[in-house]
């Protein structure tokens, strides 16, 4: 009996952990893969823009374009598709997404004019806005509590890793062959990843409440979503709106060549990618204190803010380089956290959530590109706007937290 006694509480110490079941990563990994392809197509466009140019017979301004229709076309249609994605098993959108996906890519490489270049690129966007709301709720419902913060930040990661190495890849194998060529191989490799999708995903039944339309504007009516998309808005709107110049900031003051900022590019995804790969480690470590995770969106607004006033107005080289690369280690805590958080804040509409955060990310894209783009680059004024942006979104969080603590007090 008195056996029974001691022995009893030792099987109770972490009762949630082990009631739940193990981390499916073999099913990860496989999306995962899909998230790299979606990645390193995402910025594959921008060292081929010359030589699409002159294929296509048009000018580099007017080809820009296809970087447009695909944020656009993600944008606009990622909250919409997160509603099926909440109506309808993760496991369609996923498959459905990809393969969307994989003939817009297609779609691209046979592409024999511009306007269909155009086309090409909005229906990879398309793809990309079903798939991944569905990937990041997949990941967050089949991972355990207590590791879901690394499962979504390495979901971050390598999306990261993908825009870091797919622009060097693509520019490699384009000057080998030419621009086609990078968008077939993303199609090709995204049609074995779909089979393989296909034969290992887990039909799971829909959790959500089967919505309407009606529903779009759901997500909103929380403070609690709310807040937190807001504070994706205007930290995206300084961390990414402002990096849309650094290069002009840093071949005008530090007379940098092409190559060079082709290097900082490099050092900017490292820092992109130690951001999100800690900040898994830091969230799970939170979850594990009953400490919320928010905090961690704080405090990487917060000491976004100086690295990147400091980046953008400093003369001298060294420090510029260091305070970008901690600019991005920040930023890419804040975007794991932010993940981590919307696809666990409401299990009824974990896609729904995600995608209008994924919105919100290239909603700020515009928003500070266009308001940083009416200030002289690399004024003082350029860079206390962006740091601003960075405050403001802290504050944002904090309020965040503060509601989630009001909420878990007992009335």
């Amino acid at each position: 009996m008195s056996i029974e006694t001691r022995t009893e509480p030792r099987r109770s110490l972490h009762p949630a952990v082990e009631a739940e079941p193990p981390t499916p990563w073999a099913q990860h990994i496989l999306l995962y893969a899909a998230f790299f392809l979606m990645g390193a197509e995402m910025y594959l466009v921008a060292p081929m823009l010359p030589e699409i140019a002159q294929s296509l017979h048009a000018s580099v301004a007017a080809s820009a374009t296809i970087v447009t229709a695909y944020v656009l076309v993600y944008a606009v249609a990622g909250p919409p598709f997160g509603i099926l994605a909440d109506r309808y098993p993760r496991r369609w959108s996923i498959l459905l997404g990809s393969l969307v996906f994989m003939l817009g890519n297609l779609a691209c490489a046979a592409a024999s004019s511009l306007p269909m270049l155009v086309v090409g690129r909005g229906i990879t966007g398309l793809g990309a806005a079903i798939a991944a709301p569905a990937i990041w709720a997949y990941l967050a419902e089949r991972t355990p509590q207590h590791r879901r913060g690394r499962v979504i930040s390495l979901g971050a990661s390598v999306y990261s890793l993908g825009q870091v190495l797919g622009v060097p890849l693509g520019a490699a194998l384009a000057s080998l062959t030419s621009w086609r060529w990078p968008f077939l191989a993303v199609g090709v490799l995204m049609i074995a990843t779909s089979a393989v999708l296909y034969a290992r995903l887990d039909h799971i039944p829909a959790t959500g409440t089967a919505r309407g339309f009606s529903a779009l504007l759901a997500p909103w009516a929380q403070p609690r979503i709310s807040l937190g998309l807001i504070a994706t808005l205007l930290l995206q709107a300084g961390r990414l709106g402002a990096y849309t110049f650094v290069g002009v900031i840093f071949a005008q003051r530090f007379g940098f060549s092409l190559n060079a900022l082709g290097l900082v590019g490099l050092l900017v995804g490292a820092g992109s990618l130690v951001g999100s790969l800690s900040t898994g480690t830091i969230l799970d470590h939170l979850h594990r204190r009953n400490v919320s995770g928010v905090w961690v969106s704080v405090v990487a607004a917060a000491a976004f803010a100086p690295c990147a006033a400091v980046a953008l107005s400093t003369q001298h080289v060294l420090v510029a380089l260091v305070a970008l690369t901690l600019w991005c280690v920040f930023g890419g805590a804040f975007y794991s956290s932010q993940q981590a958080y919307l696809s666990s804040a409401d299990p009824t509409q974990r896609a729904s959530v995600v995608a209008w955060n994924n919105s919100m990310m290239n909603a700020g894209i515009a928003i500070g590109t266009t308001l940083l783009g009416t200030l002289t680059v690399g004024s003082a004024a350029f860079a206390g706007l962006t740091g601003a942006l960075g405050i403001t979104a802290a504050l944002v969080a904090a309020a965040l937290l503060v509601l989630l603590r009001k909420d878990r007090q007992p009335a």
